[in-house]
């Protein structure tokens, strides 16, 4: 259990500062809430959900076995930022990979962007938070010298000392929520950084394995069916013949 004293002294570094450390302390308060916002969106989990992952691992396999549709249906269903560039990156509307390309780099830059929501938040805060201190401390020294000088009596210099000692509490206030906020925004600034580069390659990847195998043509054609499975030809062959067939025979 904390020192009482602890607390008692925290509290009147708090309101030793005034109306100004009441600022810093909303400052920081905005700024713990947007660092934890921007902790839980840009998880990796939230940016890849791992359905997803197991598909775009195995896009290749699925594009050779015609099964294009189901990868396009895994991204549409995905509401991530690789889910909606994916999309787009093996999306039939497009007529080579130019175009494809282009829109797949304008929608990555887009999801970019809304990813850094928040950021231009945290960068307000390092600006203002010591700006913040700096103007609590002026005005608190005005204030022990303007009552120094109606006492008329200047003579004992600790007076003097702990006025400018309790008048530098909000500068040291903004200073600690300044650095803070700033180890933060690098931090965030890192992991925006390296999403960006998977981003990229996942999106040049897809492109890469969609249009080396045909592009647009794996998707079937209006009233064409899709390839069946290997185990749904299987199924179907039974019932045909009326007997079972062996499936290496059936695959030879």
């Amino acid at each position: 259990m904390e020192d009482p004293s602890v607390n008692e002294k925290l509290w009147a570094f708090l309101l030793s500062g005034g109306v100004f450390m009441a600022f810093i302390a909303i400052c920081s308060f905005v700024a713990i809430t947007v660092s934890i916002h921007r902790a839980i969106t840009l998880r990796w989990k939230s940016i890849i959900p791992m359905e997803l992952r197991k598909v775009l691992n195995r896009c290749g396999e699925l594009f050779d076995e015609g099964r294009v549709s189901e990868v396009l249906l895994a991204l549409q269903r995905s509401d991530s930022a690789v889910g909606r560039v994916g999309r787009l990156a093996i999306s039939p509307e497009f007529a080579n990979r130019e175009e494809a390309g282009e829109a797949t780099e304008a929608t990555a830059k887009e999801q970019m962007v809304k990813l850094e929501n928040g950021m231009g938040v945290l960068e307000v805060v390092i600006t203002i938070a010591p700006l913040l201190g700096l103007l609590g401390t002026v005005s608190g020294l005005v204030g022990v010298f303007a009552t120094l000088g109606e006492a008329g009596d200047v003579s004992d210099p600790s007076r003097i000392a702990a006025g400018i000692a309790v008048a530098l509490n909000t500068t040291i206030a903004g200073l600690v929520v300044a650095v803070i906020t700033v180890i933060l925004h690098s931090y965030f600034t890192r992991r925006l950084e390296r999403i960006a580069a998977r981003i990229e390659v996942i999106a040049g990847h897809l492109l890469h394995e969609f249009y080396k195998r045909g592009g647009r043509e794996l998707y079937p054609e209006p009233g064409e069916e899709p390839p069946m499975k290997p185990d749904e030809a299987l199924v179907e062959a039974i019932e045909q013949n009326g007997q079972e067939v062996e499936p290496s025979d059936f695959l030879s």
